[in-house]
Formats: structure tokens, sequence, C-alpha cells
């Protein structure tokens, strides 16, 4: 009745099967760790973009300000796309030249539990 069926015929046993469904499934589950981490670091570095914005439109704000009414200025919040930003403004005199004005400005912002800082600087001269 099973007379055309060959002992020890090439395909596939039951074991070798399940040990490549092993296998895939470990390297899918890898992927799919991978595909976390690249979206937690998209969303970072949209936020980092977002600050550098941040701090490069209050730049162009105070070039655009007389130079005798540069002056420092206390903290303010922005909120983008639900993340609350910090700006800071820190203006010095006469540094590092005399008649020049550096200009520090921060942006920072908390991601889970870790804070993040951008820090832009320019020098405007009267």
């Amino acid at each position: 009745m099973y007379s055309h069926l060959k002992v020890g015929s090439d395909g596939f046993t039951l074991i070798e099967i399940m040990i490549t469904l092993v296998i895939l499934s470990i390297g899918l589950l890898s992927l799919a760790g991978l595909q976390v981490s690249a979206i937690k670091g998209n969303a970072n570095s949209k936020r980092m973009t977002t600050a550098v914005s941040i701090a490069e439109k209050k730049i162009e704000q105070i070039k655009n300000i007389p130079y005798t009414d540069i002056q420092s200025e206390s903290a303010q919040q922005f909120t983008v796309e639900r993340v609350n930003f910090t700006q800071q403004v820190t203006v010095t005199a006469n540094n590092p030249l005399q008649n020049t004005k550096k200009i520090d400005i921060t942006v920072s912002w908390k991601g889970g539990s870790k804070s993040y800082t951008v820090p832009l600087s320019t020098i405007i001269s009267q």
C-alpha cells in the first residue's frame, strides 16, 4: 500500500522545522526591539530640532532690537506638541571684547525621566 514511499526521503523533519521557527522568532523579536528604539530616537530628534528652532528664533529677535536694549531675560515656558520647553536668555556685556555682548540661549525640556538641554550662543557688537 505504501510502497512508493522511500526510507530516508529528502523532506524536512518536524525538529528541523521547529528549530527554524525558533531562530526566525528570535530574529523577529530583535527587529521589533530595534523598531522601538528607532521610534524613540526619532521622537527625541524631533524635540531637539524644535528646541534648536526656538533658540534660533530668539537669536533672530534679539538681532533685530537696538544694541542698548539687549538684556537677559527670565525663563519662559513654551509648549509645542505637548512637550514643555523652557528658554533662558543670558546676556554678558563686554565679552569677549569691548562693546560686544555675548548672548547665551538655553532651551531645555524633559523627556521621561531625563532632562535635555540645547545651548546656543552668539556675539553681537555695537
